[in-house]
Parts: C-alpha cells; structure tokens; sequence
C-alpha cells in the first residue's frame, strides 16, 4: 500500500464526518462509479426480472438478496480510485470473475447477509483478503469505536431507498394519465395487478437502489479508512507532506459567509390552488342515472343459513367499502410477507445444507493434503518488503547510508531487512493488514530472546524517526547494526 498516492487527505475525524466523506467521494468520482454500476447492476437485474416473470412478485427479492456482490463492484471502484487509478472499464471486468470468487461472498450471501454493519465488513474481506478467525478479529478491531456508526448508516440508506421508491411512485401516478391503478403501491398489497406492474415496480426499486446504494458503499469505505488511518497512524506519516495544502482562512469565511446569507433569505410561501366545487345537483344527476341503468340498478335477494347464536351482522359487515379495502389491504400485506418469509427461509436452509456439505468434504480431505503458507505480503504499513527491493547485504548497505549522513535510509534498510528475514527465514505470518503492533505480537515467543529485544528496538527507533521526525544519534543505529549476521543471518561486515 502506497500511502503516498491516496488522492484523500488524511486526518483525524470523528465517524460521523468519516461518513459525510463517503459523500464526498460519490460526487467526486460519480462518473466511474456510475458506469461500473450501470455496466452490472441494471444488465444483471433485467436479466433476473426477464427469468423471473412468471414469479414476479418475488424478483424484488432476489435483488435486495444479490447487492452485496454488486457492492463488491463498487468497492472494487473506489479502493483504485483512492490511489489515482483510473479504473477503466476493461480493469474492471477483467477483475470481476477474481472479485466474485474472494473471500467472504457465500458469507456475505448467508451468514453476514442481514449484518447491519456489512458496509465496514466488506472491506475486511475484499481489500485484506481475510477470512475465517483471522477476518472475524480484523473486524472486531475495526468496529470497535466505529460500529453504531456502521449500522445507523444501514438503518438510513434502507429507509432512504424505501422513502425513493414511494416518491418514484408518487410522482408517476401524477403524471401517468388516468387513474394509474396499476402503478399504484396500494394496488400491491390490496389488489389483482398485472405482471408487467410488477415490473414496473421492480424496475422503480432498482432505481432507487441506483441512487442508495453507490453512497452506501462509499460511506462504508471511508468509515474503513478513517478506522484504518487511526489505528495504523496514517495521518502521522503523511501530515508533514501536505501541511501546505490547508484550506485558506479567507475561503472559510467566505464559504461562511455564502452559507449565512443563503438561509438568511426567507422561503417563498406556500401557494395552494383552489378547487371549483361542483354543484351538488349534478352529482345527483349521475348517480341517479347510473342506477336506472339495468346493469348497475338490478335488486338481488340473497338467502344464507346461519346458527341462531350467531350476530346478524359481523363488524366487517358494517364497513364502508374504503374501510373495507384498508383491511384487505393489510392483510394482503401479512400475505405476501408471510411468503417472502418462507422463501427467505427455503433459500437460507439451501445455503445452509450447502455450506454443511462442503464443510464436511473439506475436513474430510484436510488430512490428505498439505496446507501450503500463506503469501507473505509485498507492502506493510508503506513500506516495500519485496525481497528484490533489498540490497544483497542490508547491514552493508545501512553502513554506507550512514556514511552518506542519511539516518533514515539506514533505519528503513534496517526495517525493512529485519521484516524479511522474520518472514523468509523465521516463517513469521505477516498479514497485509497488520499494524506495527500486530507484528510485534506475532513474533513474542516465536523467536530468540535476543532477536526479540533488537526487533522491538529497531520498531521503537523507526517510529522516533519517521513519526516524531526526531534525529537518530549514529551510535544508536551503530547499536542496532551489531551482530546483525548473527540475528538476521546478514553479513555484517562493512564494504
């Protein structure tokens, strides 16, 4: 991870901020968001409604079950954007098969797929590859201070998208000429409708997820980063390097200044227009001659047997027809809610016996194969640990950055060195999401005492240096570079 080329200025927020930021990088890059998304989203969605028109009651449901993977798309989109790539289109879906098949997808399709803090876990399992014990302790971490804040943006967007949809609806029963019954959310629950209404009104849903969804993906994301940036102390290393792109006093007054006259200026009041009422004789008119109509006017008399002990008349009976239609409306809705139960509940048991059976081959292979080492990580914290980046001989090549009075290339050569060799040769574990802390962890008691206490100092020193930006006495560099061969099976000796 190269901190230098994130296109976002790291600093201290509180979570709050940290999620008006996920705004800010919507706006900011909604172009390359957009078309990833039109590019997936919609092809796959009418697909599914064009599968599913003999059920369509039920193809909403699929697509609320299928957005983590698109979030996915999203993510993928933002996480190169934050490191000024450009993320073209050919990028992306030649990593759309490796994104569909990383970790977490069955866990994010059952397990964790009505997690309220899911925008915060994503990241876990896309960007740092983690799963199993190790993903459930990554987000632990990370949720710790910052978890409430995950889920109050689940509860917002879920409510956003519902309060879209409505107004979606609102809006085309005012300008669709007629009575629009088709169209009408009412006629959902209460009534027959036609299948192409439902596709009409899935096609609304998936417009409101168009404009929900990509802030909730990036609001989750730069939770992550604020998260990620406190604990790793990003905004330290890098607040040197940009301090002289603060924002001028003189355009935060203005802005100021902009804000208060803007709410200054008083709202125009409201105008409503006024109805010509109808004289009441002409309505009169039209019932009495829609009831001399032989059709509408007919007089049938209907004969039932009911037990003496019974009322004559249920309070059902006493309703008015709007009255009437409210109840038949609800309980409509407790219908196709009741269904959608089951077959949340046939699609989980599915995933379930799948996800056993799988379980099941896998240990019972387990003993025949041989579990290969992880792959150590190219990048921790900033700092380059590919062994090609490394001189032949480090502690050779830190004595003539010493000789050259560079401190800090002697330090980092020293950092650098002491991760690669605690990974190649000592077969430390590194993950790519570890913090500096994490790595001192990892290596207690699985290393020489002496090793130990000189890894703790070089980290120790590093971070006086690179963080504090204090001056490194030569001699204290000349103590960590003692016995180097011995430690780290380096020559030590200098050129």
């Amino acid at each position: 991870m190269q901190l230098e080329q994130m296109t976002v200025r790291l600093r201290r927020r509180s979570p709050w901020e940290a999620l008006d930021l996920g705004r800010v990088l919507l706006r900011h890059w909604s172009g390359r968001v957009y078309r990833a998304w039109f590019a997936t989203y919609w092809p796959v969605g009418v697909v599914i409604l064009l599968v599913m028109w003999p059920w369509p009651e039920y193809a909403m449901l699929v697509l609320w079950w299928l957005k983590p993977l698109f979030d996915r798309v999203l993510l993928f989109v933002f996480s190169r954007s934050v490191f000024g790539d450009e993320c073209r289109m050919r990028d992306l879906l030649r990593a759309l098969p490796r994104l569909l098949r990383g970790p977490g997808v069955v866990s994010g399709l059952t397990l964790r797929r009505g997690s309220l803090a899911r925008s915060l876990l994503l990241p876990v399992w896309q960007l740092e590859q983690q799963t199993g014990a190790r993903a459930r302790a990554r987000f632990r971490l990370l949720s710790r201070r910052c978890r409430a804040q995950a889920v109050w943006l689940t509860f917002f967007c879920a409510n956003m998208s519902t309060i879209l949809l409505v107004s979606i609806v609102i809006v085309l029963l005012v300008l669709v000429p007629g009575n629009g019954q088709d169209l009408s959310p009412w006629q959902w629950f209460g009534g027959e409708r036609s299948t192409a209404g439902y596709f009409a009104g899935n096609l609304m849903f998936m417009l409101a997820e168009t404009v929900v969804e990509p802030l909730y993906v990036a609001s989750g994301f730069s939770l992550y980063l604020n998260r990620r940036s406190e604990l790793e102390a990003w905004d330290i290393e890098l607040a040197f390097r940009r301090l002289a792109e603060r924002q001028s006093p003189t355009a935060i007054t203005t802005s100021l200044l902009v804000v208060f006259l803007a709410l200054a200026v008083p709202p125009a009041a409201p105008v409503h227009a006024e109805e010509v009422p109808q004289p009441p004789s002409m309505a009169r008119q039209t019932i009495d001659a829609v009831l001399a109509d032989p059709v509408f006017g007919q007089v049938k008399n209907d004969l039932r047997w009911r037990w003496r002990w019974q009322p004559s008349s249920s309070p059902v009976d006493n309703l008015d027809d709007h009255q009437s239609n409210w109840i038949m409306g609800i309980l409509r809705i407790l219908e196709i809610l009741a269904e959608w139960l089951r077959s949340l509940l046939w699609i989980f048991s599915g995933f379930a016996l799948a996800a056993a059976i799988f379980l099941v081959l896998r240990h019972r292979q387990a003993g025949l194969r041989v579990r290969t080492a992880p792959m150590a990580p190219e990048f921790l914290f900033g700092l380059d640990l590919r062994p090609t980046s490394l001189p032949a001989d480090v502690a050779a090549a830190a004595h003539a950055a010493l000789d050259r009075g560079d401190s800090v290339e002697a330090l980092s050569l020293l950092y650098r060195g002491a991760l690669v060799a605690l990974m190649h040769q000592r077969q430390i574990d590194f993950a790519s999401g570890d913090t500096e802390n994490d790595c001192l962890r990892r290596i207690a008691g699985r290393v020489p005492e002496a090793l130990d206490r000189r890894f703790n100092a070089i980290v120790e020193t590093w971070r006086m240096a690179a963080y504090g930006r204090l001056s490194i006495p030569v001699e204290r560099i000349e103590e960590l570079l003692a016995g180097w061969d011995v430690l780290f099976g380096k020559p030590a000796s200098r050129p």
